[in-house]
């Protein structure tokens, strides 16, 4: 008599999960893209999770819709701009450190501004419908100007800037400068062959700007 052989189960393998965090990544890159060129009202749902690659539900698990979808592409940009004024936001003590600051700190502007320049195509399509931001983004947004601000608030109590310079009308120049050279780059770009994205440029740029900027602000000693 033969022993009959007992049937292998063999067990089901797990059903595959997608990383809730790589999900997150894929819907975000994809929205920046479809609003950048399309705007929030111009790109739909099924527009974003085709682009993305996931399932339209995975828009509301995540964000809870497409505006909250808009608003965290936006909030991560503000925060990323906010950190980086963070680390030079110093009191500086010389003339010297505070054009060494501000180098530093315009280079990094210029190069989160390139790297995100989605968000920026964002921002400047929809300037006139910032209601669409919500309160918390627009406040993480625009905290950005009182902290820039604050800056020369510093170095005009060092008395390295004259008392009577306004340190915000220093700070929304210098800033409303790189906005429009980041507007005009693929245009100067194709006219002359120079672009921000090129380092050598993008120094020199930064270098004629405060050359500008700083000779009718400083305090003279």
């Amino acid at each position: 008599m033969t022993n009959k052989r007992k049937p292998i189960r063999l067990k089901r393998p797990p059903p595959r999960t997608r990383a809730p965090e790589r999900t997150r990544s894929q819907l975000l890159n994809a929205a920046r893209a479809l609003f950048a060129m399309h705007g929030l009202h111009g790109v739909s749902v099924a527009e974003i999770a085709l682009r993305a690659g996931v399932s339209t539900a995975m828009i509301n698990h995540h964000f809870g819709g497409k505006l909250e979808l808009y608003r965290a592409c936006l909030q991560g940009f503000a925060e990323v701009r906010l950190r980086v004024i963070d680390k030079f936001l110093v009191a500086p003590k010389s003339p010297e450190e505070m054009r060494i600051r501000l180098e530093m700190l315009v280079a990094e502007l210029l190069d989160v501004h390139l790297e995100h320049r989605e968000i920026v195509a964002i921002l400047l399509r929809d300037l006139g419908a910032s209601d669409q931001w919500g309160d918390h983004v627009e406040r993480t947004l625009y905290e950005f100007t009182p902290r820039f601000t604050r800056f020369f608030e510093l170095a005009q109590k060092q008395k390295i800037i004259r008392n009577g310079v306004n340190p915000l009308t220093v700070a929304s120049i210098i800033y409303l400068s790189l906005s429009g050279l980041l507007q005009a780059d693929a245009h100067r770009a194709r006219v002359t062959g120079f672009t921000l994205s090129d380092p050598v440029h993008r120094a020199t740029v930064v270098q004629q700007l405060l050359d500008v900027t700083l000779h009718g602000i400083m305090a003279m000693g």
